[in-house]
């Protein structure tokens, strides 16, 4: 019935043309007028589609491609100097038109090997990505310090998934190579700046600038390895001055075209395309991390920069003495307890003194803080029933409102608004506003009475 329909359109369209434009189809002849008729259809079915089911006009969809170099290892000469612990993550990219939240990577192991193991979080979670946005999951991969640990290799694959979307994988096969890592001058970390002390949930940035030979190597990978329990990595800017004005979007630089396929016969050479000009990359680096504090703690990160030249693998023999020590503390978080006594149901007539007990469960100290409280339902409150424990604050200060908390200026009497003596019907609400600072696992309460109708 559809497809009448559209034969009907047509003829009509058809019977609109003007006289020369119709004598115009004629002559191209039967097979052009055929074939127009088709293209005719064809349009109109896809127009019927839309209509039926709507133009989907933005999308969301995620790239995921491995962002770290597949060679790890220990030092060639000393398994007990050196790194042990390297990144190895994806880069995920938001090509759709739509924000894609919810984004977790899950580090998976497809092959067995007690020398290569994984250390920290997994799965590991990112802040939702924009249109055009990128971001590197990272998973802390650490060698167990063995002379039996070279030539180790372990696959692995790395799944993403996202609310709305399906679940994305890195390629397959891709493993953990453990190489022997050769110390050296050539390679080396001049400093790593940003602060010492930061606070979770915050964001900072943290830029490293390190050298490598004045050309750059085949494949270079310069990483601050920031624990992934404390710090989640948001964005990567990076730019080397081999070849001029180099940059990239990860700690990784392949420049020769890499074979990362274990089950190729060039497995581990450069095979092309080159990404970067000369097949190089390297000279001045300048890395800037921005990053988000996931969690509280202590750790010392240092800076590594190793790479492929020639025939063999490199790393600075300066690992480890230019480091960065950063403690990440909780902000300050109050939480509030409210009790009652007497507890349970009571008769009209009974007192009932509420306490609210306040302790500062962060790491930092708190400061401006109020306490602001209603006064129950169907209750007095008891005029000069109020206490305070400051709990190593300076002082207080108690204010009252008889306009349901929108201003603070009264002054509570016995017997106004009709209570008994000693009561005041006109209080709706109290607050306290402390001064000086509730350090961490300082705690207090306060206290006031209310009599019940």
């Amino acid at each position: 019935m559809r497809f009448a329909a559209a034969k009907k359109v047509l003829r009509l369209d058809a019977a609109r043309f003007p006289a020369g434009k119709r004598a115009a189809c004629e002559i191209s002849g039967a097979p052009a007028r055929r074939r127009v008729t088709r293209l005719r259809a064809r349009a109109l079915m896809l127009a019927a589609f839309l209509l039926v089911f709507g133009a989907r006009t933005a999308f969301a969809a995620l790239s995921v491609t491995p962002s770290t170099f597949n060679v790890v290892g220990l030092d060639s000469n000393n398994v007990n100097s050196g790194p042990d612990t390297f990144l190895v993550g994806a880069l995920v990219c938001n090509t759709g038109g739509t924000t894609v939240s919810n984004i977790t990577g899950t580090f998976v192991w497809d092959t067995s090997n007690a020398f290569i193991n994984l250390t920290g979080l997994n799965p590991v979670a990112t802040d939702p990505l924009a249109p055009g946005q990128c971001t590197n999951l990272f998973f802390n991969v650490t060698v167990r310090r063995s002379n039996s640990a070279y030539n180790q290799t372990r696959r692995y694959h790395i799944n993403v998934t996202a609310t709305g979307e399906p679940t994305y994988s890195t390629p397959t096969p891709r493993e953990v190579y453990v190489e022997k890592l050769v110390s050296q001058n050539r390679n080396s970390t001049q400093s790593i700046t940003g602060p010492g002390s930061v606070v979770v949930g915050q964001t900072y940035t943290y830029t490293v600038n390190a050298s490598t030979a004045t050309g750059g190597y085949e494949q270079l990978e310069s990483f601050l390895n920031f624990p992934d329990t404390m710090f989640e990595v948001l964005s990567i800017s990076t730019t080397y001055t081999s070849p001029a004005g180099a940059t990239n979007n990860k700690i990784y630089a392949d420049a020769c075209g890499w074979d990362n396929n274990p089950l190729s016969a060039s497995y581990r050479s450069c095979i092309g395309p080159a990404n970067y000009a000369g097949s190089k990359a390297g000279g001045t680096i300048v890395t800037t991390y921005t990053v988000h504090v996931i969690g509280s703690g202590t750790a010392t990160m240092n800076s590594l920069v190793y790479d492929f030249s020639g025939s063999s693998y490199h790393y600075g023999s300066d690992y480890g003495s230019n480091s960065l020590t950063v403690t990440a503390r909780t902000p300050p978080n109050v939480p509030l307890v409210k009790s009652v006594s007497p507890s349970g149901t009571q008769p009209p007539g009974i007192d009932l003194t509420y306490t609210i007990n306040f302790s500062n469960t962060g790491n930092l100290a708190a400061q401006q803080f109020v306490i602001t409280d209603p006064i129950p339902a169907n209750t007095d409150f008891k005029v000069g029933s109020v206490t305070t424990a400051l709990g190593g604050l300076s002082g207080v200060t108690v204010q009252y409102s008889n306009d349901g908390g929108l201003t603070y200026a009264y002054t509570p009497a016995s017997g106004s608004g009709g209570a008994p003596a000693g009561y005041d019907r006109n209080v709706t609400h109290v607050r306290w506003t402390f001064t000086g600072t509730l350090v961490s696992g300082g705690s207090g309460n306060v206290t006031f009475a209310v009599r019940i109708r």
